[in-house]
């Protein structure tokens, strides 16, 4: 894996095709500030475009995976944004609309990890909270550790949430239950989180590492067109009502069917072989 340091982010790719982004902030337990926002969807961007990722692992330094915005910086400019860098500490910082803007535009980093065509996944050592509860809520799939946390801290902050956690709350449990969840904003533990379905595997603390390797490393190996079309049935399933869902779902097994890849699965099942994917 070549990994690549940009501040408190680093980011690699393995030989199978494995995208690792992982926040670098051990100090802060992974809390990161405006800069990295901003990066962390220019790194999530990167991995949807390059065909050579098949996965994508979002995780943290030591016992942390993200505790949220770096408090320190918010609000604060981003001293790599243009209009920063022009207009200074001037009133535009305290500009409504600008910032929302800017912190739309940060989200954008929820929406690529839930909409992207490829498999995305949350691997927790520790907390995630704020910001981090919702890119973990965000993935495809979480692996936790027994250590592991999920932490709807914008209330204890005076805030509502940002970053779609919210969203994906009310989808993963309920809109009732969300309520409660983001209302009081309690620490769930890894065994309940577990137990509602926030959390895809629970595993020892020890075995965090291999357990998200293998996983990652058995979706890298499927067929990356079809796996795209399951992500998109699943989020179809949950906003299209029957007949539109029924449209989409046979143009995608249409599309799939007339691939390389399901070619080469049917002539591997025949010849008793484990098959062979390149994407096309």
């Amino acid at each position: 894996m070549n990994d690549v340091s940009d501040d408190n982010l680093l980011c690699g790719t393995s030989d199978d095709g494995v995208r690792t982004i992982t926040f670098n902030a051990p100090a802060i337990r992974n809390a990161i500030d405006t800069r990295a926002q901003r990066r962390l969807v220019d790194l999530l961007q990167d991995a949807e475009r390059d065909p050579g990722v098949k996965v994508v692992v979002l995780t943290g330094t030591g016992n942390a995976f993200c505790t949220g915005a770096d408090v320190r910086s918010m609000g604060a400019p981003d001293p790599d944004d243009e209009i920063a860098r022009k207009w200074g500490d001037s009133a535009v910082w305290q500009d409504v609309e600008y910032r929302a803007q800017r912190l739309r535009h940060n989200a954008t980093a929820a929406a690529l990890l839930y909409r992207m065509g490829k498999p995305t996944i949350a691997r927790l050592p520790g907390p995630a909270a704020g910001l981090g509860f919702s890119l973990a809520l965000a993935c495809d799939f979480r692996i936790a550790s027994r250590s592991a946390s999920l932490v709807p801290a914008f209330v204890k902050i005076g805030t509502p949430g940002d970053y779609g956690g919210t969203f994906f709350l009310a989808r993963a449990v309920g809109p009732a239950r969300a309520r409660e969840i983001c209302m009081f904003g309690d620490r769930i533990d890894a065994e309940t989180a577990f137990r509602l379905g926030l959390v895809t595997r629970l595993v020892d603390d020890a075995a965090l590492d291999a357990e998200t390797a293998a996983f990652a490393r058995r979706l890298a190996s499927g067929p990356p067109i079809a796996l795209r079309y399951i992500k998109q049935n699943v989020d179809a399933a949950l906003d299209l009502d029957l007949e539109s869902y029924l449209d989409l779902e046979s143009r995608n097994m249409i599309r799939a069917r007339l691939t390389d890849d399901c070619k080469e699965a049917l002539a591997a099942f025949l010849e008793k072989r484990e098959p062979r994917f390149n994407g096309c």
